[in-house]
């Protein structure tokens, strides 16, 4: 290649005006807007050319020297298969673990049973006595029983807990009343362990899988947070010690630059929260982000893959400092060791071949990317100043507003064609190999549901 093609003088200079003449030229009289304009959920226009924003700020990870968490799932309902499952995760490349009960509001159908609960923390301590390594918990109602076990079989150990306690998300799942009044309680003794990690987690996740819009996810995370600011402050627990101690969680799917910019929003939002109760401005959130229940197919579920690794780039290039990514054959059954594995390699290719985790926040300066991260900032805070306004995230959870509010998101949206399930579909379906079906949930609140089931596919 001739280097001269990298002088920036090699090229003519010119501005937006002229670009956009040439651009009328090409698009023979069709409308701008109407060719060239896209928009999120939340209707924020997405213009397809922006200048550069010299004065950005990189938004880094918690521990930004350190490569993001690469965690895999333990959600097999038999126990024993589950530990045999850890044994491979933890030799291969996972450098932390998410132990998902039945329960969970991210279960999907799995989870382990929570019958031998009792069992599993000291059987995970033992498992993983050898090298360090990071532990979520998601165990939805019984997040607290749960978390004593991990104590009393971890207390003393270097390994990090993400203890998940989580009434909000437990409550807009059943539909039932969030149950805050020991919240402080736990804190406080969780707190007193000495375990690195977080107590608390601010979850958005089951709002995006019921449907729900990037913006409602975000408010919902910083309503959780408000929530918790509350009750926890009224208790005696200064803020900048709660902030400290809590996990944002969010869902990253195929839409590459909007999970980047949806990331970037909730630090910013993090960050807005933590200014308003006067706490340390270098104080930063700990962000989890699991890739889409809602964007998996069961039609041609191998493109399942390569929307789950647009999702790990765009997290862990959003800056994520922990990432799980849901096995490309989940809709079809309990996913089997091929699954596992690319499930967990996703990630590890993406850490060990092409170094994401070498650069802290890329998009920073990128005028689409910082354009989409201040507006969904924005929206997302008028919609939290809504629900805040209406009593706050347990009210609207216990008056049904926050359910009615992702069913009008769901029914607004357009059925786009999917990539290998309506747009380019397999003449004949090749069979898909699980360990076993799925457990039929019940739920009463924010119940997970698939684009292709929305669509009747």
């Amino acid at each position: 290649m001739d280097a001269d093609i990298l002088d920036p003088q090699a090229f003519a200079a010119t501005d937006h005006e002229a670009w956009l003449k040439l651009v009328g030229k090409a698009l023979k009289g069709a409308d701008f807007a109407e060719t060239l304009v896209s928009a999120t959920d939340d209707g924020i226009a997405i213009q397809p050319l922006y200048a550069r924003r010299a004065d950005a700020t990189p938004m880094m990870r918690r521990r930004p020297l350190e490569p993001w968490t690469v965690t895999q799932r333990m959600d097999d309902p038999d126990t024993e298969r589950a530990f045999a499952q850890l044994a491979d995760d933890r030799g291969n490349g996972a450098s932390g673990i998410s132990l998902v009960m039945k329960d969970s509001p991210s279960a999907f159908g799995l989870g382990l049973d929570v019958s031998g609960v009792r069992d599993i923390p000291a059987r995970l301590a033992d498992a993983s006595s050898d090298k360090n390594f990071s532990l979520r918990i998601e165990a939805g109602s019984h997040s607290a029983e749960l978390a004593d076990h991990v104590v009393a079989a971890m207390a003393g150990t270097a390994h990090a807990v993400h203890f998940g306690l989580d009434p909000l998300s437990a409550a807009a799942l059943s539909g039932g009343e969030a149950d805050l009044g020991r919240a402080a309680d736990r804190f406080r003794h969780l707190q007193a362990v000495g375990v690195s990690g977080t107590i608390l987690n601010a979850d958005g996740r089951p709002v995006h899988n019921a449907g729900g819009t990037e913006a409602q996810e975000l408010a919902i995370v910083a309503a959780a947070v408000a929530e918790y600011l509350r009750v926890l402050d009224a208790d005696g627990i200064a803020p900048d010690t709660m902030l400290g101690a809590i996990s944002l969680c969010l869902s990253a799917d195929q839409d590459q630059f909007v999970t980047i910019a949806k990331a970037r929003a909730a630090r910013l939002i993090f960050a807005r929260l933590s200014e308003a109760c006067g706490c340390d401005p270098s104080l930063s959130a700990h962000l989890f982000m699991e890739t889409s229940y809602r964007m998996l197919t069961r039609l041609d579920p191998e493109t399942n893959i390569l929307r789950n690794t647009i999702a790990v780039f765009a997290a862990g290039t959003g800056g994520a400092d922990e990432i799980s990514v849901l096995p490309y054959t989940l809709a079809h059954g309990i996913p089997d060791p091929l699954a596992r594995r690319l499930a967990r390699n996703t990630q590890v290719v993406l850490i060990a071949e092409s170094h994401l985790d070498h650069v802290n926040d890329p998009a920073a300066g990128a005028g689409g990317v910082e354009a989409l991260t201040d507006a969904l900032a924005e929206t997302a805070w008028e919609i939290f100043g809504d629900i805040e306004r209406r009593g706050g995230l347990s009210a609207a959870i216990g008056d049904g507003s926050l359910k009615a509010m992702i069913a009008r998101s769901r029914e607004k949206r357009p059925n786009r064609l999917i990539v290998g399930t309506t747009l380019f579909p397999a003449k004949v379906e090749r069979p898909v190999e699980v360990l076993g079906p799925l457990v039929a949930v019940d739920v009463a609140g924010l119940k997970a549901v698939r684009l292709d089931e929305e669509m009747g596919i």
